[in-house]
């Protein structure tokens, strides 16, 4: 397990940019782990800190009924987008994810420049379907589905607190289906769960301590960092796969 302590600084830079920023935690984590392992092994890693993150995030939720009611089928669905997504990366060669984690950050980082609609438009049952299913299999195969979620609420100008609470969700049932998917595979073990589970509480004080400082931190610049980060690493990635072929 000595060889997964690099995760360790890792796991916990993404943990308290996600309590400075209110999100980030699986966005930063996979793709800098990913920079020395394979995405398998990145998922596991990160999947349990990620339920506990997001566990705290949905405790504060006060519109998460609402959310429920009008906008179930994406949770719903994302379930079985993950545990899809997941049997596709337990089933596959890894190195090709590398490219589509690559190519999933950096739509992230593009997807903020897209024009906003007008007015909030009503989203019919079956395409919130098809969007959870989306996102599941995004989340199953690469770990974000961030990119989908912000061009999805710029389109149809989601309720901002509707907004939070329904990704709030559609976070946590991803992440049960990642895990299922998984379970079925007998792949939910390893050195990686145990790291995972024996780092939880240095990763929830590093996520406390950014909550802390959220409101001293500059956060606009904070975010300007993070996004250079992302794009340096998105890079990287772009070019370990490049580099399979020769």
């Amino acid at each position: 397990m000595s060889d997964l302590l690099f995760a360790l600084p890792i796991l916990l830079i993404a943990a308290f940019a996600h309590g400075a920023l209110g999100f980030g935690f699986p966005l930063l984590s996979t793709p800098l782990l990913v920079l020395g392992m394979d995405i398998r092994s990145a998922i596991l890693l990160t999947l349990i800190p990620t339920v506990c993150i997001n566990m705290i995030s949905f405790i504060g939720e006060k519109d998460w009924r609402e959310a429920v009611r009008r906008f179930w089928p994406i949770p719903a669905f994302a379930i079985v987008g993950s545990f899809a997504g997941t049997q596709i990366v337990l089933t596959s060669d890894p190195a090709p994810f590398r490219l589509l984690l690559a190519l999933a950050v950096i739509s992230y980082l593009l997807a903020e420049r897209l024009e906003r609609s007008d007015a909030e438009r009503v989203v019919p049952g079956w395409a919130m379907a098809l969007f959870g299913l989306a996102i599941g299999v995004l989340a199953g195969l690469v770990n974000v589905f961030a990119p989908l979620i912000i061009i999805f609420a710029m389109q149809t100008r989601m309720q901002p607190e509707l907004m939070v609470a329904t990704f709030n969700i559609s976070f946590l049932t991803s992440k049960s289906g990642q895990i299922a998917g998984f379970v079925s595979r007998g792949a939910f073990t390893g050195p990686e769960v145990t790291f995972a589970l024996w780092t939880l509480p240095l990763i929830l004080l590093s996520l406390w301590v950014g909550i802390r400082l959220r409101k001293k931190l500059d956060v606009e610049t904070y975010t300007k960092a993070l996004k250079i980060a992302l794009w340096i690493v998105a890079l990287i990635l772009i070019g370990q796969w490049a580099l399979t072929f020769r």
